[in-house]
């Protein structure tokens, strides 16, 4: 019998941090989800001229449910005959999102897969992670392209903003909007967009206040569980600031708009889960997504792990789905504690557009200047993928090589906005007006741009950044300032910058230019 496969570079070292504190019981049931592929099929490199070509081939949510079913679903049969053969229960088959998931207990799982069990806990919490390698059976390894779910490590971080202490009440979010000539009487009702959360809730009296201090409407907000992940909010805390300021700039650029919440854990499976849940979804059918998550494209994301969101990405640029992710808030290297610069992923995929920050001086209701946001130990995310190679659509905007590997790659950010912590965001939060900052406040103001234009155009745009990249002018360059720490990082200057991208946006232009129809 052939012997089962370790799958390549899903190695794990024990978290990071934590201790731990017990073996996992082998009859504790557990649940994974398998990220399946077709056996063989080589792709061009993600980003490169003809990954784009194949992937904006034009097609709908219904079309490429029918296209997975013939091509996948085979596939997913053998899986399934896989787990009925080893005492697997079957809780889910998704061909069109490519994956089956599975429930069984520990020591079966373990058994098969070869995933080491332990509970940890970090002084927060308890959590199952798993260390080594996984290997797969032989009869459905071909197949395989990532297990989730074995590991329920916090995966991502909530890309650090700081909120309430020394930044005064902020700018509301209609505010900032004006600041970039983003329109706020633009008929917005035909837009839907997604907003992924992990953890936390909000409460809708928040919500409420915020809007009605910025003399906006309260639109009506669809909540989508995610597993067992609810609206839970928790009395103010972390997750929930970031809902509150995701939600209320979305809320209040595109108040009559269709806004979903997808609630999800924060671990990776869940999150992949989550994108794929919007991505797919054919009720709410957002066309633009926003994601202020995310964590170091190497350390953080096994190979597996990173190829199951590509391929999830990859069919947001198929179905026209923006997503729009933050670059971070810990500088150039990403808080790693070996001061080597990185990026964050999702951020650094070339399906995404990445945001950075800047900080703008205000005065009397209009921008006076602008540099990078760096407030020395917090400010914008920003450098030279080490995973991905420079996508066709960065090909001619001057990228440097990465301070890590001097080697060439995909460039982070696109684009950036305001998110320093002068003059900061106002939200509401608890009945309490506050002040927050981050790149996870410049990602939902770009999401809600791009949705205004996706209502303009009467069509989703979908992946913007060849658009962006032909057209700088749409944006303005931010020449001023570093994202250095530790003399580590990049510089901005005229032009794209590993610290802002192409710069901020010039907000009536960007929708004309997205919202207008294309010549073939």
């Amino acid at each position: 019998m052939p012997r089962a496969r370790e799958l390549p570079g899903s190695r794990r070292p024990a978290p990071v941090g934590a201790a731990a504190v017990g073996e996992i019981d082998p009859d504790e049931p557990v649940v994974i989800t398998i990220h399946v592929k077709r056996r063989g099929r080589r792709r061009p490199a993600p980003g490169s001229r003809a990954d784009l070509a194949r992937l904006l081939a034009p097609t709908t949510r219904e079309a490429l449910a029918a296209e997975r079913a013939r091509t996948h679903g085979p596939i997913i049969d053998r899986f399934v005959a896989f787990a009925h053969g080893n005492g697997l229960e079957v809780l889910e088959t998704d061909p069109a999102g490519r994956t089956v998931t599975l429930r069984g207990s520990a020591g079966r799982l373990r058994a098969l897969f070869g995933a080491a069990l332990h509970q940890y806990d970090d002084g927060r919490r308890q959590f199952r992670a798993r260390s080594g390698a996984l290997t797969i059976p032989a009869e459905i390894a071909p197949w395989t392209r990532a297990i989730l779910g074995f590991d329920l490590r916090p995966q991502v971080q909530r890309l650090k903003a700081q909120a309430g202490s020394g930044l005064g009440q902020g700018l509301w979010p209609t505010e900032i909007a004006s600041l970039y000539g983003i329109p706020l009487d633009r008929d917005v009702s035909a837009a839907s967009i997604g907003i992924i959360a992990l953890g936390g809730g909000y409460q809708q009296s928040d919500l409420a206040g915020a809007l009605q201090q910025m003399g906006r409407s309260v639109p009506n907000v669809v909540q989508h569980p995610v597993g067992n992940a609810r609206n839970n909010f928790g009395n103010g805390s972390e997750a929930d600031q970031e809902i509150a300021l995701d939600l209320q700039i979305v809320a209040a650029l595109l108040p009559t708009a269709r806004i979903t919440v997808y609630f999800a854990e924060n671990t990776t499976v869940s999150l992949a889960q989550a994108l794929k849940q919007a991505v797919h979804d054919d009720v709410n059918r957002p066309s633009v997504v926003s994601i202020s998550w995310g964590s170091m494209e190497t350390e953080a994301w096994t190979l597996p792990a990173r190829n199951a969101l590509q391929a999830i990405l990859a069919d947001a640029v198929r179905l026209h789905v923006t997503v729009v992710a933050a670059s971070g808030d810990e500088l150039a290297t990403c808080g790693a504690l070996d001061g080597e610069a990185n990026v964050n992923f999702p951020a650094s995929s070339p399906y995404v557009l990445a945001c950075g920050g800047t900080a703008p001086v205000v005065r009397n209701g209009a921008i006076a200047g602008e540099s990078v946001w760096n407030d020395g130990f917090t400010g914008t995310g920003g450098g030279i993928s080490a995973v991905f190679p420079v996508p066709a659509y960065q090909a001619n905007a001057g990228l440097p090589s990465s301070l890590a590997t001097s080697q060439p790659g995909r460039g982070v950010p696109d684009v950036a906005a305001a998110a320093a912590k002068i003059p900061g965001y106002s939200i509401v939060l608890n009945g309490v007006r506050m002040a927050k900052d981050g790149t996870s406040a410049a990602t939902p103001l770009w999401a809600s741009l791009i949705a205004m234009a996706n209502a303009a155009r009467g069509s989703p745009v979908g992946l913007v950044n060849p658009s962006l990249y032909a057209e700088p002018a749409l944006c303005r360059a931010i020449t001023q300032g570093n994202n250095r720490v530790n003399g580590i990082g990049y510089d901005a200057g005229p032009g794209w910058s590993a610290c802002t991208g192409l710069g901020v946006p010039k907000g009536a232009e960007v929708i004309a230019a997205l919202a207008a129809p294309k010549v073939a």
